[in-house]
């Protein structure tokens, strides 16, 4: 999983060198190498979109928004991890609370 794929696009090049997303091209239309990628659509409208070798490598998924109530259901399925890894007890209520408070106040 490559988080913000579109940051591949001239990275790592310099004067006269190739840049990542380049250097993934060829495993990828080979299928050597599976990945997936996210970013934003504006981003990939501006960086992906425009380099037409690139954008056949990967089948774009559209992931909308999750609802309040999905929202609360996948912060209950992380809890447990934030809860160790803080060494504190979160409660459902502040779940609920961060999860409708953002849908409300998040745009």
């Amino acid at each position: 999983v490559i988080d913000e794929v579109h940051t591949l696009i001239g990275a790592g090049a310099a004067e006269g060198a190739i840049d990542a997303a380049n250097i993934l091209k060829p495993a990828l239309a080979r299928g050597e190498l599976q990945c997936i990628g996210a970013t934003t659509l504006d981003e990939y409208r501006k960086h992906i979109e425009r380099d037409a070798a690139l954008e056949r490598r990967f089948q774009p998924v559209m992931v909308g928004e999750p609802s309040v109530a999905d929202t609360i259901e996948i912060l209950r399925g992380l809890k447990e991890r934030y809860e160790e890894h803080h060494r504190l007890k979160i409660s459902d209520e502040a779940l609920v609370a961060a999860a409708t408070l953002g849908d409300r106040y998040i745009s």
